[in-house]
C-alpha cells in the first residue's frame, strides 16, 4: 500500500509540472517562423496600480523576458546584471514592468533631468513596432529618477536628433502622453509603464503582432544590455530585427482628441533706433492653440493656429565664407513631430525643410494629416499659411506616400507646392517639387537597390519670365549588414533642379560616382587593447552636367577605436583633388569655374571614459593646400554631472586660415579710352549707373591685365576677384541644467562667438586657369563680428502634457563695416578677441522676457 501511494505521488507531481508548464506555454519566449524571437503578453481586464512595484498578482502570472545580452561593453556576452520584463494589456492600456536587478543597490545613478533629456543615469527604455512594418517604433524610456524619455525611431533618417546623448535614429521631438513609476530598492530598482493604445498606432486586425526591443543602459559600467539583441553588423537594420509580441488580441484604438491652447505674454526691450543708447520696450499677450485628434487606428490629424515657439533654443551662430546657405536641424515641436514620413532625402539635400516654412513671416496656422492602411501605405498631407497680421501671403504644401513591399521594401512619391501671392518684387512666385524614392531589400535584408527621382518647377507668373525646370536622382546598390558592408552608386543633378523654396539644397548641377565600404574590425567585438573598432574608406568622382567640367575627386579614410578602458579615438585622412585638376564651379557666385588646389586633411579626437561623471574630448583638424595655404581648427568638449540635480556641459572651438586661396567678390569694370573705372558697389554692370564708377589708378597694366578677359558689353567687364585669405574665430558655447524634479527644471544656454578676416595679394579671375595679380585693386576686404546670446528656460510641466515656461533671451550683435574704398580705414583684422569680446558687451542689448502656459485637454 505504502509503495501504491508513492507512486500516485510521484504521478500526480509529475501531472501537476505538465499542467504548470501547459498553463504557461502561451507566455514563454520561442521563435517565430524567421527565426525572430517572440513573446506573448497576459490580458488584465483590470489592469494594476502604477507605484512602482510589481506586487499584484497579475504580475506573477506574466512569464518574464530574462535573457538579456550586452551590445556594450562586450558584443553577445550575457548581461553582468539580471533584467525581468513583463507585458500586460487591458481594454486601453499596455503595460510594461521591469525588475532591473543590481548586484549594488547604492551605485544606481538616479540623475533628474528634463523629460526626453537622456542623461547620464539608469535606462530602460522599450521600443514598439506597433504597426510592425519593420521600419519605425515609438520609444519610451524611464531613468532610476522617474525622468521620462520618448521618441520615434526610424530606420530612414540614420540621424542623429536628438543630441549627443541620444539613442541613434531616435527623435525625441515626438511627445506622448503616458505614465509611469520608478522605484529603486534593495534588490536594484522597478518600472511600470501604462502606455494608452491612443499613443500608438497599428492596424485592426484582431489579432495583433508587434515589433519589440528592450534596452537597458548602466552608465558606472558602460554596458548597454538588450533583448532581443541585435549584433553590430546588423544594427543598421535595427527595427527589423525587433523580437516580435503576441498574444494582443480584441483591441481598438481609444479615440484620441488633444486640445492644447496656449497663451503668452512677452516683453520686448531693445535700443530706440530713434534715441540711440535709450531703451525700447513694448509688450505683447498672444493666443493659439495645437489639436491633435486620431480619426482612427492609424489615422491622426494635427492642426496648429498661430503657433509661438519662444521657448526654442535659438540657432548658433557660425562662420560661413562659402557659397552655400547655412541649414539648421527644425527644433520646432510642431514640425518635428512626426515629420519622419514626410522625409524625402535628395542626395545632399532633402525636398522638405520645414523651417521655410514661418521663415519670413509669422505662420497662421498649419495642418498635418498622417496615417496607414492596413496594406501597408503610409501617407501624411502637410499644408500652412504664413503671413503679416493675419493676412496670409505665402502657402505651403506637401503630400507623401510610402508603400511597404513585403517584409523589408519599400517604395514612394512626393509632391511639394510653394505659392507665394506678392513676393518682394511684386510678382506672383510658384514652385513645384515631385519625387519618387525606393528602397528594395534582397536576399533577407542583407542587400538594397535604393534610389530616386525629382524633379522641380520654378515659375514667376505675368512677369514674362522663363520658367526655370530641373531634375535629379540616384541609384545605389547597397550592402547593409555584416562585418564589411558599403554601397557604390550613381547620382545626377541637372542645373536647373532647385527645391529651395520649400527644400533643402546646397549644390546641382552635378554628376557623382559615389563609393564607401566599411568594416568591423573582428565582427565589431574585441581585439587587442580595443574593445571594439571600425574603418571607412569612400570616394567620389563629379563632373559638372551642363558643361561637364571636371570637379576633382575627394578620397577619405577613418577608423574609429573604442578602448576597454572606455576611451575612444576617432582619426581620419580626406584628400581633395589629388590630380590636381579640379573646378570648383560655385565659389565664383556664377561666374567662372575656378582650379581649386588640391588639399590635404588629417584630423581626430578623443574621448575620455564615458563611465565617469565627467567626459572631455579634444579634437584637431589640419588642412594643407599645395599652393600654401593651411588651415586649423581646435575644439575641446566637456561635460560633468554634478550630483544629481545639475549638468554642464561647454564646448570652445578655435579656427584659423592663413593664406588660403578664395573668392572676395565680384566687381564691374569699365574700360574708356585709357581710362579704368570700378564700380563704387560690387554689383553688375546692368545695376550701375555712370555715377556709381570710380576711377582706377592710371596704370599701363591695366589694359595687359584684361586682355584675356571677356566683356558683357562694349567695354565693360564683370569679373571675380579672389585673394589669399586669413581669418580667426572663437566659439565659446555653455549649457546647464539644474532639475529641481522631474517635472521641474532650468535650463541655461549662451553662446559667445567672435570672428575676424580679412583678403590680401588681390588676383582677377580673368580666365578658367588663369588668374592675374592686381596690385592696383583699389578696395580692401576686411570684417569682424561677435554675438553674445542666451537663453534661460524655466520649464514646469504641472500636468502631463501641460506646460508652464518662464524664458529670457539676451542678445548682443557687434558688426565692423567700412566703405571699401575709404584710404587707410581702420582695419577690424587688428582687434584681438579680448577687444571684439569687450565690444559685444558695449553693445546695447535686446532682451525679451516671455511666460508661456499651455493645456492640454485629453477626451
Amino acid at each position: 500500500m505504502y509503495r501504491i501511494e508513492r507512486v500516485w505521488i510521484c504521478v500526480l507531481l509529475l501531472m501537476s509540472i505538465n499542467l504548470s508548464a501547459l498553463g504557461q506555454s502561451r507566455q514563454l519566449t520561442s521563435l517565430s517562423a524567421d527565426g525572430a524571437l517572440q513573446m506573448n503578453a497576459l490580458y488584465s481586464e483590470e489592469g494594476v496600480e502604477l507605484d512602482g512595484f510589481l506586487n499584484e498578482s497579475i504580475w506573477q502570472e506574466a512569464v518574464a523576458i530574462d535573457k538579456f545580452t550586452q551590445f556594450e561593453p562586450v558584443e553577445g556576452a550575457p548581461a553582468t546584471q539580471q533584467t525581468e520584463v513583463r507585458i500586460l494589456y487591458g481594454p486601453n492600456n499596455m503595460y510594461v514592468g521591469a525588475m532591473l536587478y543590481d548586484e549594488d543597490p547604492q551605485a544606481i545613478e538616479e540623475a533628474l533631468g528634463r523629460r526626453d533629456d537622456y542623461n547620464r543615469a539608469d535606462w530602460f527604455l522599450v521600443s514598439i513596432d506597433s504597426y510592425f512594418d519593420r521600419r519605425t517604433s515609438y520609444t519610451f524610456g524611464v531613468n532610476a529618477a522617474g525622468v521620462q524619455f520618448d521618441a520615434i525611431q526610424s530606420a530612414a533618417t540614420n540621424r542623429r536628433r536628438g543630441g549627443a546623448n541620444a539613442p541613434r535614429d531616435m527623435d525625441p521631438s515626438w511627445d506622448a502622453i503616458w505614465y509611469s513609476k520608478a522605484r529603486v530598492t534593495s534588490e536594484g530598482w522597478l518600472v511600470e509603464m501604462r502606455i494608452p493604445y491612443s499613443m500608438l498606432r497599428f492596424s485592426d486586425a484582431k489579432d495583433q503582432v508587434w515589433g519589440i526591443h528592450f534596452t537597458r543602459r548602466i552608465p558606472r559600467l558602460g554596458e548597454q544590455s538588450e533583448w532581443p539583441h541585435v549584433p553590430r553588423v546588423k544594427r543598421d537594420n535595427l527595427i527589423a530585427e525587433f523580437g516580435q509580441l503576441k498574444g494582443i488580441s480584441d483591441v481598438r484604438q481609444r479615440k484620441n482628441i488633444q486640445v492644447t491652447p496656449y497663451t503668452v505674454s512677452q516683453i520686448l526691450r531693445e535700443e530706440d533706433p530713434d534715441n540711440i543708447g535709450s531703451a525700447l520696450q513694448s509688450q505683447s499677450v498672444d493666443i493659439g492653440g495645437d489639436l491633435k485628434i486620431g480619426l482612427g487606428p492609424n489615422v491622426t490629424l494635427d492642426a496648429t493656429i498661430n503657433p509661438d515657439f519662444g521657448q526654442v533654443e535659438a540657432d548658433p551662430e557660425v562662420l560661413n565664407l562659402t557659397a552655400f546657405e547655412n541649414f539648421f536641424e527644425e527644433r520646432r515641436p510642431f514640425f518635428v513631430e512626426g515629420i519622419q514620413i514626410y522625409e524625402f532625402s535628395a542626395g545632399p539635400g532633402r525636398l522638405l525643410y520645414t523651417r521655410r516654412i514661418g521663415s519670413d513671416a509669422p505662420i497662421i496656422g498649419a495642418t498635418k494629416l498622417s496615417g496607414r492602411t492596413t496594406k501597408g501605405l503610409s501617407y501624411g498631407v502637410l499644408g500652412a499659411l504664413t503671413g503679416d497680421s493675419f493676412n496670409p501671403s505665402r502657402g505651403y504644401g506637401v503630400t507623401r506616400v510610402i508603400q511597404q513591399i513585403g517584409e523589408y521594401s519599400s517604395a514612394g512619391g512626393i509632391v511639394t507646392l510653394f505659392d507665394e501671392a506678392n513676393d518682394s518684387d511684386g510678382n506672383h512666385a510658384r514652385s513645384f517639387a515631385t519625387g519618387l524614392d525606393w528602397d528594395l531589400r534582397l536576399n533577407d535584408n542583407k542587400y538594397g537597390i535604393e534610389g530616386f527621382f525629382a524633379a522641380t518647377n520654378r515659375s514667376w507668373l505675368n512677369t514674362g519670365l522663363d520658367a526655370e525646370t530641373g531634375f535629379a536622382g540616384k541609384m545605389w546598390l547597397r550592402k547593409r549588414q555584416g562585418t564589411w558592408d558599403g554601397f557604390v552608386g550613381f547620382d545626377v543633378f541637372s542645373d536647373g533642379f532647385n527645391p529651395n523654396d520649400l527644400g533643402q539644397i546646397r549644390q546641382n548641377n552635378f554628376l557623382a560616382l559615389l563609393s564607401s565600404v566599411g568594416h568591423n574590425i573582428n565582427g565589431g567585438r574585441a581585439f587587442g587593447p580595443f574593445q571594439r573598432g571600425g574603418m571607412r574608406m569612400s570616394f567620389n568622382q563629379q563632373v559638372s552636367y551642363d558643361e561637364g567640367v571636371n570637379m576633382g575627386q575627394e578620397f577619405d579614410i577613418g577608423t574609429r577605436l573604442t578602448f576597454k578602458g572606455f576611451q575612444s579615438i576617432r582619426f581620419g585622412v580626406e584628400v581633395a583633388n589629388p590630380f590636381g585638376s579640379g573646378y570648383d564651379i560655385f565659389e565664383s557666385r556664377g561666374l567662372l569655374p575656378w582650379n581649386a588646389p588640391s588639399s590635404f586633411n588629417i584630423g581626430g579626437d578623443f574621448e575620455t571614459d564615458e563611465r565617469k561623471n565627467w567626459q572631455i574630448e579634444p579634437g584637431i583638424d589640419l588642412t594643407f593646400y599645395n599652393d600654401g595655404g593651411r588651415e586649423t581648427e581646435l575644439s575641446f568638449e566637456g561635460a560633468l554631472n554634478i550630483g544629481s540635480r545639475l549638468a554642464l556641459t561647454a564646448e570652445i572651438e578655435g579656427g584659423w586660415e592663413d593664406n588660403v586661396s578664395a573668392w572676395s567678390s565680384n566687381e564691374a569694370f569699365r574700360n574708356v579710352g585709357d581710362s579704368w573705372f570700378i564700380g563704387a558697389d560690387s554689383e553688375h554692370p546692368e545695376d550701375l549707373t555712370d555715377a556709381d564708377y570710380v576711377s582706377l589708378a592710371p596704370s599701363a597694366s591695366l589694359n595687359e591685365l584684361f586682355a584675356d578677359a571677356s566683356t558683357v558689353a562694349d567695354g565693360q567687364y564683370y569679373l571675380s576677384m579672389f585673394g589669399q585669405r586669413d581669418t580667426r574665430s572663437t566659439d565659446i558655447t555653455v549649457r546647464s541644467t539644474v532639475t529641481f524634479t522631474s517635472q521641474l527644471s532650468l535650463q541655461v544656454y549662451g553662446q559667445l562667438f567672435a570672428a575676424r578676416g580679412r583678403y590680401q595679394d588681390f588676383q582677377l579671375h580673368v580666365g578658367r586657369d588663369q588668374l592675374v595679380d592686381f596690385d592696383a585693386f583699389p578696395k580692401r576686404d576686411e570684417f569682424a563680428f561677435s554675438r553674445l546670446q542666451s537663453n534661460v528656460v524655466l520649464r514646469w510641466e504641472y500636468r502631463p502634457g501641460s506646460s508652464l515656461f518662464l524664458v529670457w533671451t539676451h542678445g548682443r550683435r557687434a558688426e565692423d563695416a567700412f566703405n571699401p574704398l575709404s584710404p587707410d580705414p581702420v582695419s577690424p583684422y587688428d582687434n584681438s578677441f579680448n577687444d571684439q569680446f569687450s565690444n559685444t558687451f558695449d553693445i546695447f542689448p535686446q532682451n525679451v522676457f516671455l511666460i508661456k502656459l499651455n493645456y492640454a485637454f485629453l477626451y
